[in-house]
């Protein structure tokens, strides 16, 4: 099966979690970050993968603008979402992934998913440590790539 994974990555966990997800699937797949690349052709792609980072609440406006201008599409092939953030109530993991993307997409998803995130103060400027140090209450690099839920992700993708 020919698989598209596309994300947006600012500071580098979605595109790492894009690459775990690529290296455990038993397809062809091609990686896009939408941070280089908005406008795809994802006519020749049977299944499309898409994830985006969960900053304040909210997931990235490229991600949103690429769904938006290829719902149609999307909506005939195999579909598998995925958020990245650091949100431990499960309650809000599921609340952002609902925000994150169309009801109409989430409904068509083979597999959704909430899949940790880091925070990684080596590639924060200073406004966004102090932001983190303050809400997080950590002044070091954190990972909580969830891969129990990338499995999950990944077996449900597979079935």
């Amino acid at each position: 099966m020919k698989t598209a994974i596309i994300y947006y990555s600012k500071k580098g966990t979605t595109q790492k979690v894009a690459k775990i997800i690529s290296e455990k699937l038993d397809s062809k797949e091609e990686m896009f970050d939408l941070k280089n690349k908005s406008n795809l052709d994802i006519n020749s792609y049977d299944r499309i993968i898409i994830g985006t980072p969960i900053y304040a609440g909210n997931s990235n406006n490229k991600v949103k603008k690429f769904i938006a201008s290829n719902l149609n599409h999307l909506l005939n092939k195999e579909i598998g979402l995925y958020i990245c953030g650091m949100e431990k109530e499960e309650e809000k993991q599921r609340e952002e992934l609902e925000r994150a993307y169309p009801k109409e997409l989430i409904d068509k998803a083979k597999s959704k998913q909430f899949l940790g995130g880091e925070f990684l103060f080596e590639n924060m400027n200073f406004f966004e440590k102090m932001i983190i140090k303050k809400i997080a209450k950590t002044d070091k690099s954190i990972s909580e790539i969830n891969h129990q839920n990338i499995d999950r992700f990944v077996q449900e993708l597979s079935l």
